[in-house]
């Protein structure tokens, strides 16, 4: 009886008690507030230092407005404070009966004399927190709220972490991340530049010492160089402070942040360098003028603003444009006979629509889009008032035109120029160029020119042929004046018909490279037609390649012969007939090593290989 009792009282327990027992309540936080809402921050000090932070609307910057000093504050020193007071919970609690019964008072506890006080303005309401003395162990503090009674014990890293002078709290960039500006001025030695920043278009503009489009990677480089400036030491706050001894009469440099239009500008923010201390030659001394305080910075700040100038900033490009916004390529010049239209389908494929329709090979269009872009120039000559002589741009030997299709209100279609680049004379491996909305000729290398297509026919679909394995019937390989002749067999075993040496039976090599030979694709294509064969280095020995091919009852031969070296000097050119007709173009080259392994090397002609 007694066991059956202990089974049925602990399956009651089980099943019952402990689902009747309620969960423990959530713990209590210490203060209840909304760390967006607080306006302002108070800290009061045992030493009498007061330090106050505030923002006039919660979505503002936090200011320190002790007087005199009114300062940008750390929003993370801020923002961490406020997040830690608000999820505080006591690890402990004393209430006054207690503290009454033990005969106690809040002396003991260091809330007499507070080490630190910290109150709140949130919501229009005002919250005071005292901070005491340790616990015995350390790890705590003793707490009070104002208007309430009892003593908390918090961690003790929130006391800690208070500042103890008024440069805790002060921002430690020398440059404001958010500042507004459509204008920056530099100022040093006679180097000095301006740059204007038109957001609405996303243009940068070098206004000063000349008018010249500005690079915004470079621009945007120097501006995260400067904003990420650390401030050293806090020199003094006093606006009366004589600046010569910190070099600041006159400055070493200036740079200074505008706002404004039509040549009415304001200063949103401006900071003078000087001179180094004695001791301290890698920091120089600053003023933020704007807070008129002296502070020490890294020389390196200092060094970047002497050493760039207004050619440094400049835009090089010839082009500057979207590929994606590319619906149309115009290319036109002195030879008619070179002039071409590429046209972007709806279906993302280009098309040659002039001076026939042909469909073009979309990585060729891919990347000639992409040799624009990158296009940069030297400049020549920034005012140019005669571009025939001695540039000849007057008119262009070839001109590049780049449109974009825009439909207005109305429905009106209408084909936006969005970029051009004429190009002049070459000279000394250079090739005069210009954009048609400046004055400035720049000089370009030949090779970057020569990356540019000239005529249609470069931009057409780069397969040279197709075919299969199974369709070939017998390779004629002609190397370093030796011939060879292999067949291959109905089961794709090989054998060697003509020529000295042997081959092996099954030669899976020989047949992997055949199979990348049928789906041959120009890398470039170079030229056309059989007048230029000794310009590539074709002659009656080149190397040379046959693939006769079961096609039905109409066999065909595929040849490839192999030049003289291309630009990158390995591969060498290649020649193969194209719908019947002569084209030379560049090889790839992986493809020519597998070549040049099983077809052109010696290992063919070695027994046993």
């Amino acid at each position: 009886m007694l066991l059956g009792l202990a089974v049925a009282l602990f399956g009651f327990i089980f099943l019952f008690e402990r689902r009747m027992t309620e969960p423990d309540p959530a713990p209590q936080r210490l203060l209840a507030f909304r760390p967006d809402e607080v306006t302002n921050i108070q800290l009061r000090l045992t030493n009498q230092l007061v330090l106050c932070i505030e923002r006039p609307r919660t979505d503002a910057a936090w200011r320190m407005t002790v007087p005199p000093i009114n300062y940008p504050a750390q929003p993370v020193v801020a923002e961490w404070l406020l997040q830690s007071l608000a999820e505080a919970v006591p690890q402990a609690e004393i209430a006054p009966q207690e503290l009454k019964a033990a005969r106690r008072t809040i002396a003991e506890f260091g809330l007499d004399l507070p080490q630190a006080a910290v109150t709140l303005q949130h919501d229009g309401e005002r919250t005071e927190i005292l901070f005491g003395a340790k616990t015995p162990v350390g790890d705590g503090v003793y707490v009070q709220v104002v208007n309430r009674s009892p003593i908390y014990v918090l961690s003790a890293d929130l006391v800690n972490r208070l500042p103890r002078n008024y440069n805790d709290w002060r921002e430690a960039s020398l440059f404001p991340s958010t500042v507004v500006m459509n204008r920056m001025e530099v100022r040093t030695g006679g180097r000095g530049f301006t740059v204007d920043i038109d957001r609405s278009r996303g243009s940068l503009v070098l206004t000063k010492p000349i008018t010249a489009r500005a690079d915004p990677a470079k621009f945007e480089v120097l501006l995260r160089r400067l904003l990420s400036t650390q401030i050293l030491r806090f020199i003094t706050d006093s606006p009366r402070a004589d600046p010569e001894p910190y070099g600041l009469q006159p400055p070493e440099a200036e740079i200074a942040f505008l706002a404004g239009s039509n040549e009415q500008y304001t200063t949103q923010f401006a900071v003078q360098f000087g001179k180094s201390p004695t001791n301290e030659p890698s920091t120089v001394y600053a003023r933020r003028l704007t807070t008129t305080n002296i502070v020490l910075v890294p020389r390196a700040v200092l060094d970047s603003l002497q050493q760039i100038s207004h050619g440094d900033l400049r835009d090089l490009h010839l082009a500057n444009f979207q590929p994606n916004a590319v619906d149309a390529i115009e290319v036109s010049g002195t030879n008619q006979l070179d002039g071409f239209v590429v046209r972007r389908q709806t279906n993302g494929a280009w098309m040659i629509t002039e001076p026939r329709s042909e469909l073009a090979d979309t990585n060729s269009v891919r990347e000639w889009l992409d040799v624009l872009l990158k296009l940069e120039g030297t400049v020549e000559k920034d005012v140019v008032t005669d571009f025939t002589t001695p540039y000849g741009l007057n008119p262009p030997s070839r001109r590049y035109v780049l449109r974009m299709t825009a439909t207005n209100a109305s429905g009106m279609t209408s084909n936006l120029v969005i970029g051009e680049v004429d190009l002049g004379h070459v000279q000394d491996q250079r090739v005069f160029a210009r954009r048609p909305d400046e004055t400035t000729v720049y000089s370009l290398s030949l090779p970057d020119v020569a990356r540019l297509p000239r005529a249609a026919w470069q931009l057409r679909d780069r397969r040279v042929w197709s075919f299969t394995t199974n369709q070939v019937s017998r390779v004629t390989v002609r190397s370093n004046g030796e011939s060879k002749t292999l067949q291959r067999n109905p089961n794709a075993s090989w054998s060697l018909v003509a020529g000295q040496g042997a081959i092996p039976t099954v030669n899976p090599l020989l047949e992997e490279t055949l199979q990348q030979l049928g789906e041959l694709r120009a890398v470039a294509w170079i030229n056309q037609g059989e007048t230029n064969r000794s310009r590539y280095g074709f002659n009656d020995a080149s190397n040379k390649i046959s693939i006769e091919l079961k096609n039905g009852e109409k066999p065909r031969t595929l040849t490839l012969e192999f030049g003289g070296p291309s630009p990158a000097k390995f591969p060498p050119y290649a020649l193969a007939l194209v719908d019947d007709q002569a084209w030379i173009f560049e090889f790839p080259s992986a493809l020519f090593i597998n070549v040049h392994r099983d077809l052109l090397g010696n290992s063919l002609f070695r027994d046993g290989q």
